[in-house]
């Protein structure tokens, strides 16, 4: 049984490799922030896993990996500094349980409250799923609402406890996988849309996409951004080599505020 728990935790702990390669490619990125709620989440779930924790480092490990989700959602200059005291704000709101059950006796969750926490970790699940990412997003999502299943006593804890860091260390390696496949026939803008994409979600993607699509329309440019990547609408119209550049310029524009990562290193 020692041996087996030994496995396990290594096996979990070979994830902080994708994770920290993750975080560093995209250092200069608005995702960083995002990543460092992520590696908060790692360490807090690799304390329980190494030391079989407790109740609250199950729960804490929970609410963390909601905010990593969550802080997805702010990852753009110039709010995403700002976005990080609304995260503060929404784990304390997720903690409070614990300080009720210490100093009150009370259950950690009760129904309204496990729906408010599914919530926060179903939102950030839903804004992978339209990307190469939803794999391991789902892999996380199906964890974290095992546990807490767990913890609303719906589950055996014995039933997941082994499962637990191996899919979460699967989780990481597939993630870094899947972003690290390129497709080098796609043309240099699909290439910066997918990346960009597959890394913010669907809440930025679908706004980027709105922006630009209204920008070529002003320019009368022939194209129009779908969610796989750029499409001429006017097969009649050819494009000149400057217009083009005009194109790609637009997005490259557009994602400023979100900054490129540092792909040499993913």
């Amino acid at each position: 049984m020692v041996r087996m728990h030994l496995i396990d935790c290594l096996i979990y702990l070979t994830s902080v490799y994708p994770l920290t390669l993750a975080w560093w490619s995209n250092r200069r990125t608005s995702l960083v922030h995002a990543l460092s709620w992520a590696l908060a989440a790692w360490t807090c779930w690799c304390g329980f896993i190494l030391l079989d924790g407790s109740e609250a480092g199950r729960y804490l490990a929970v609410c963390l990996t909601g905010c990593a989700g969550i802080a997805v959602l702010g990852a753009r200059r110039p709010i995403v500094g700002a976005w990080n005291l609304v995260l503060v704000g929404l784990l304390a709101v997720l903690l409070l349980p614990l300080g009720e059950q210490a100093v009150l006796g009370t259950p950690l969750l009760d129904p309204l409250r496990l729906i408010f926490v599914g919530g926060t970790l179903t939102v950030g699940v839903l804004n992978y799923l339209p990307t190469r990412l939803a794999l391991p997003m789902l892999i996380v999502g199906i964890v974290s609402a095992a546990e807490l299943l767990v913890l609303a006593d719906a589950v055996d804890a014995a039933v997941v406890a082994h499962a637990l860091p191996w899919l979460l260390a699967a989780a990481c390696w597939i993630g870094w996988g899947l972003m690290r496949r390129t497709d080098p026939i796609r043309a240099e803008f699909d290439r910066l849309w997918l990346a960009f994409r597959d890394r913010f979600g669907l809440l930025w993607g679908q706004r980027v996409r709105e922006q630009f699509n209204q920008a070529a329309k002003n320019a009368d440019w022939p194209v129009v951004l779908r969610w796989s990547g750029l499409r001429r609408t006017a097969r009649d119209r050819p494009l000149a080599a400057q217009t083009q550049t005009e194109i790609v310029e637009t997005l490259r524009a557009m994602l400023r505020r979100f900054g490129e990562p540092e792909t040499a290193h993913q």
